[in-house]
């Protein structure tokens, strides 16, 4: 066994390595990822009376603990090692065989490929690789810094000013010189300057000139003065204003430093972030009576609230600058004729609680250019979205009057279009991902054939790596979801490496130390999630006809009637597909004597109704609650009502709350969980998920609690020792209570969003035009081979199938 194998694993426990090998042959579970492992390892050491020594401290124990995956072929154990944040070994231990052996890439994923086609040989020739094309970025080499882009892009764009002051001065005077809002010229006009040299002095002479005027004299009574020196709108709304930003930017030219990058790049509009289109074409994009319908949740809430916070920020700096212009965002999905009582089927509709905010609705087309009138899944939308993507750029254009200034695209479908039409428009692109679901269904890379015909991951998978690759800058909500924990793999770093058998290898699919991604949490909104003490705003007719509801109301729409109905509520509110798991807790609830000794079930979800879902996965969904729900003999324990809407959550969580209730999150993964911090506002004890972005929510044992939501019997466990607590200390249900509270106060608020997210904006749309230049091309070039030889190809091909 080679040296660095040696200080992984010794030799002396290479022996129990081939045991444990032949335990999992006998299970007869070819593919294993790490919580099955560790589950697998625990019952192998009981099944075999190892000492607690070799359970928590063998090398063996930490080897596994690092292990993400293995698979058994021919009584041969291949595992992948994770031997830290997104750096990968991949190790075999043959059959009889006395040592381990490391092995590269390509072969894991040619015998991972093998095994998944039951021992046939992969037909795959296509290996897609764009990590080579990223040389226009600099390379963060620190991995605990990733999630923060914009800082390093700071320190980076300071250091290379600093070391090439002439060829940026030259830049920067050329982006100064860009800039219009509606055909009127920005900052300065580049006809009064021939060279960066004449500019920095008309800088110095008009900065001492408007040191001498009165700090709070406004913008309109200095404009002719600036406008006759070459100085035009934009570096502030008052003579104070200018004087700063005219002097941070002669500071930046003299003396660089990171912290002047991005104040003077956030202060001036350059460019001027008032037009911003965001992409969100799947599910039932609207304000009421969408809710819970399928495809349409968390996103929803996220959007709105983003619009409605966006909107007041950009308004705020805009003001600021001096110049005259209200934003405008205009949130693009999809029409939907058969639109039930919902306003789907509008084009236009005015968001609420904004200025100029609007859901703007395009249909889908098919190939005969006929409006498809019906809800589609998520997961067949591929074929209606290059025309989706068309028509939208001419809608905006219209709406705009021009081209928008940024496009933030949202989950996969809405994240191709948005790169779709930052190519056809050379606009700025953001990416929110929400959720990849490749690390929500496992190994739906490795069976994508057999997943195919219900949910064409082919096509999801392909479009992730596309917008990914070719969006400027990527925004997610923990830096979980970029590169995972100490322990676990992140969303995007499992798109590093992987394969889809028969289709393509992926060796390198994403440079995670590329400085594109930045952490910006979401917030909540304080009107409607305040604590459930702050009995002043809350409505008392609203609390009567919620408390009658949830607990003793009959009601057509609601399942189940408490025979007690002053236990302990257990409550949760989501879609009622598998991944969000109420049913999972169903289980454990119903397997819990327990629990329900002490405490009811309440449950929002879809409908209790199976002949009102349309969507397959919901009525599969449905039929388990009721079997559940018979099996355990639940009726007198549980209450299952439709989905809540929105604007009456924020009081039901607080009714909960009244009760002495808990949230719990039970989902098999969450990428961040709104309803998670929604719950916490409210000061309600808090349960969700540990796979996924309730890590970093969620302070384990201070402000909630983290549970395994891989099996019902860990999810009865963690609650069960959760009352048990509370039985012993009678403070421990307040003290989550506040300190739930305070975490979201402190931690999750949508002025920061926004203020972040134009700042990013800025900085990267100077990066954009700066830096990447030819480069940046040939990565385009590279993912347009990917959209039309694998993405439009099998989009083409699928739309045919169904026309067929």
């Amino acid at each position: 066994m080679g040296d660095l194998v040696r200080t992984i694993i010794s030799d002396n426990d290479v022996a129990d390595l081939r045991e444990f090998t032949s335990f999992l042959v006998d299970k007869e579970k070819p593919f294993l990822l790490r919580n099955e492992i560790m589950l697998a390892f625990e019952v192998y050491c009981h099944a075999t009376k190892k000492k607690r020594a070799f359970r928590e401290k063998s090398s063996i124990a930490r080897f596994f603990g690092k292990i993400q995956e293995l698979f058994i072929r021919r009584d041969t154990m291949v595992m992948m090692y994770r031997d830290a944040v997104a750096k990968y070994r991949f190790y075999m231990l043959r059959n009889h065989g006395r040592q381990l052996e490391e092995i590269g890439l390509s072969e894991f994923l040619d015998l991972r490929d093998c095994l998944a086609l039951n021992g046939q040989q992969s037909s795959a020739h296509l290996h897609i690789d764009l990590v080579p094309f990223y040389n226009f970025y600099p390379s963060m080499r620190d991995t605990g810094t990733i999630g923060n882009g914009i800082r390093f892009m700071n320190r980076y764009l300071c250091s290379d000013i600093f070391q090439n002051p002439d060829k940026w001065n030259e830049k920067l005077f050329s982006f100064l010189k860009l800039h219009k809002v509606d055909g009127r010229q920005l900052l300065i006009d580049g006809s009064m300057f021939d060279s960066f040299t004449a500019f920095f002095d008309g800088l110095e002479n008009m900065l001492a000139l408007m040191k001498k005027i009165a700090s709070e004299r406004q913008y309109a009574s200095v404009k002719k003065t600036m406008k006759k020196a070459g100085f035009e709108a934009g570096w502030g709304d008052t003579a104070g204003r200018i004087v700063e930003t005219m002097q941070l930017l002669k500071d930046l030219i003299n003396e660089p430093n990171a912290t002047q990058v991005e104040e003077f790049i956030s202060r001036v509009p350059m460019p001027l972030i008032s037009k911003v289109a965001i992409i969100s074409p799947h599910g039932w994009f609207g304000q009421e009576n969408v809710l819970g319908r399928p495809d349409t949740g968390g996103q929803v809430i996220y959007i709105l609230d983003q619009v409605k916070a966006l909107e007041k920020q950009l308004a705020e700096e805009i003001k600021a600058t001096g110049l005259n212009v209200q934003p405008k965002i205009v949130v693009v999905t999809r029409l939907i004729p058969e639109a039930g009582n919902t306003t789907c089927d509008q084009k236009k509709e005015k968001i609420f609680q904004t200025e100029n905010g609007w859901i703007l609705r395009v249909p889908f087309k098919d190939r005969s250019a006929s409006v498809v009138k019906q809800w589609i899944s998520r997961f067949h939308v591929w074929p209606y979205l290059e025309r989706f993507a068309d028509d939208a750029a001419t809608e905006l254009q219209s709406e705009f009057l021009g081209r928008p200034d940024l496009i933030i695209g949202n989950y996969s479908d809405g994240n191709l279009v948005a790169s779709l039409l930052s190519d056809k428009l050379d606009v700025i692109q953001c990416t929110v991902a929400h959720a990849l679901e490749k690390t929500k269904y496992l190994f739906s890379d490795l069976y994508w054939k057999d997943m195919e015909k219900e949910y064409n991951f082919s096509l999801q998978f392909t479009a992730d790596l596309l917008s990914m690759n070719k969006s400027d800058f990527i925004i997610t909500s923990t830096r979980q979801e970029i590169v995972g924990t100490g322990s676990t793999i992140g969303q995007y770093e499992s798109y590093q490496f992987f394969s889809m058998p028969g289709l393509f290898q992926v060796k390198s699919g994403i440079n995670l130390s590329a400085p594109k991604f930045n952490v910006i949490p979401p917030g909540v909104d304080e009107n409607l999630y305040f604590p459930y003490d702050q009995q002043g705003r809350r409505i008392e007719s609203q609390t009567r006809q919620w408390e009658n509801r949830l607990f003793h109301q009959e009601a057509d729409d609601i399942f189940g009637s408490l025979k007690s109905p002053d236990k302990i509520p257990i409550f949760t509110m989501a879609r009622l597909d598998k991944i969000k798991n109420i049913t999972g807790l169903l289980e454990a609830f119903g397997m819990s004597r327990n629990l329900q000794k002490r405490c009811n079930l309440l449950f929002a979800a879809g409908t209790v109704h199976i002949e009102e879902s349309e969507d397959a996965e919901e009525r599969e969904e449905i039929e388990r609650s009721y079997a559940l729900i018979e099996q355990y003999e639940l009726g007198e324990r549980i209450r299952w009502l439709p989905s809540i809407p929105k604007p009456e959550t924020g009081e039901v969580y607080r009714i909960i709350a009244d009760h002495g209730g808990v949230f719990v999150q039970p989902a098999l993964f969450e990428a961040f969980g709104l309803t998670i911090l929604e719950a916490m506002a409210s000061g309600l004890p808090t349960f969700g998920p540990i796979f996924g972005g309730p890590v970093e929510t969620i302070e384990e044992g201070v402000s909630g609690f983290l549970l395994n939501t891989s099996k019902p019997k860990l999810i009865a466990e963690g609650l069960e020792a959760f009352f048990d607590m509370c039985g012993k200390d009678k403070e421990c249900w307040a003290r989550i209570s506040k300190s739930g509270i305070k975490r979201v106060h402190e931690h999750f608020n949508w002025r920061s969003y926004s203020e972040r997210l134009i700042k990013l904006t800025k900085l990267y749309g100077l990066w954009r035009y700066s830096v990447s230049g030819p480069d940046k091309v040939k990565m385009d070039r590279y993912c347009d081979l990917i959209y039309h030889f694998l993405i439009k190809e099998r989009a083409a091909r699928l739309e045919s199938s169904c026309v067929d």
